[in-house]
């Protein structure tokens, strides 16, 4: 009877430990509000977006903790981790590659960093170099700088007779579009009061059209705001303030998302549409502007799909969408070359 009313102490770090469990299982279920929440109405879900990487190995250490100490709480982690596999479909594919099959279009999108390699070395001549060595037929580029004419860019791309770009007079970066087949009817999209921009033109193959875009969303400023964060000084005012600054740029991107997605829709053609994103593909950027598109790396890629070359290469911010019932993707890759911060993504696509 003595045994049965035995005292067993309570302990609060086991307790915290479960609660800390719950809170970040919990958290980790939401992430798929990312994709439907607008920015402008709370950009909660998009930090939830962000940091899912992180979210996901601490589920699947928890997940282990809880296992081996057979504890209830393990059935947390484990929910979290069944309610994102609509996440890891977009990270993480298997797809056989199509050996005997050859492109009809070879498209590369490249942010290409104004052309400056590590110490601001000029990159212009390797990327031109590299391009024509994957024989491809049509290039998107995002960052081309401000100073760079459009004759400058054709004559160092001669492999490419058709060239469209923003040609910027207002000191900002730009977009350029390059293809050896016919371009014609340019559209350049900038967003409201912000520096990045959008272009689209429509390209001619076998006698059809193509409406063809590029763009670059609104920046994350994480490279401005990091190397203030470790400061002694005032280091949580720096740590709020550069959360402000990311978060507005939620806001931002979320909006000329809305605005891209208004353009596809009154698209006659079918479309093409890549660039740099500066967001995951668990954000309402990516899930808004692909809408019915399909994602080339979902259809046709291999291994972890990243295209940000720091940050421990985690993040896919780079993608290419096209529609699914005039093109089908049989190959995707990304180029292994360091002439930016971002990788080139290679697209091989048949036109049905």
């Amino acid at each position: 009877m003595a045994q049965e009313f035995e005292f067993r102490p309570f302990s609060i770090s086991g307790a915290l430990i479960r609660i800390v469990i719950v809170i970040v299982s919990l958290l980790t279920s939401l992430s798929f509000l990312a994709l439907f929440i607008s920015p402008q109405t709370t950009v909660f879900f998009q930090w939830i977006g962000v940091l899912l990487p992180a979210l996901v190995c601490g589920n699947l250490l928890f997940l282990i903790i809880g296992l081996y100490r057979r504890g209830w709480y393990s059935i947390c982690p484990l929910i979290a981790l069944l309610a994102n596999f609509h996440y890891f479909a977009k990270i993480i594919q298997v797809n056989s590659m199509e050996q005997n099959e050859t492109a009809d279009i070879r498209l590369a999108s490249y942010n290409v960093r104004e052309f400056k390699m590590i110490y601001n070395l000029s990159s212009m001549e390797q990327i031109a170099s590299y391009i024509e060595s994957q024989q491809v037929n049509t290039l998107c580029l995002q960052e081309v700088p401000a100073e760079c004419s459009a004759s400058e860019l054709k004559e160092v791309f001669g492999q490419f007779p058709y060239l469209i770009m923003t040609e910027s007079n207002s000191g900002n970066n730009q977009l350029a579009i390059l293809s050896k087949f016919p371009l014609e009817s340019v559209q350049t999209v900038s967003f409201e009061e912000r520096p990045n921009c959008a272009i689209f033109a429509d390209l001619s193959f076998k006698g059809e059209r193509i409406r063809i875009g590029t763009c670059h969303l609104q920046t994350t400023n994480w490279n401005q705001v990091k190397g203030n964060l470790l400061a002694a000084e005032n280091i949580g005012v720096k740590w709020w303030s550069a959360i402000k600054t990311m978060s507005g740029n939620f806001r931002l991107r979320g909006a000329q998302a809305d605005l891209l997605r208004s353009l596809i829709d009154k698209s006659p053609f079918p479309t093409l549409i890549c660039g740099d994103f500066n967001n995951s593909p668990n954000s309402y950027s990516y899930h808004k502007i692909k809408g019915n598109l399909k994602d080339a790396f979902c259809e046709a890629g291999n291994g972890y799909g990243y295209t940000y070359a720091y940050l421990m290469k985690l993040f896919r911010i780079d993608f290419v969408f096209f529609s699914g019932n005039e093109f089908r993707a049989i190959n995707y890759s990304t180029g292994n070359v360091d002439y930016s911060d971002h990788l080139p993504v290679l697209v091989d696509l048949k036109v049905n």
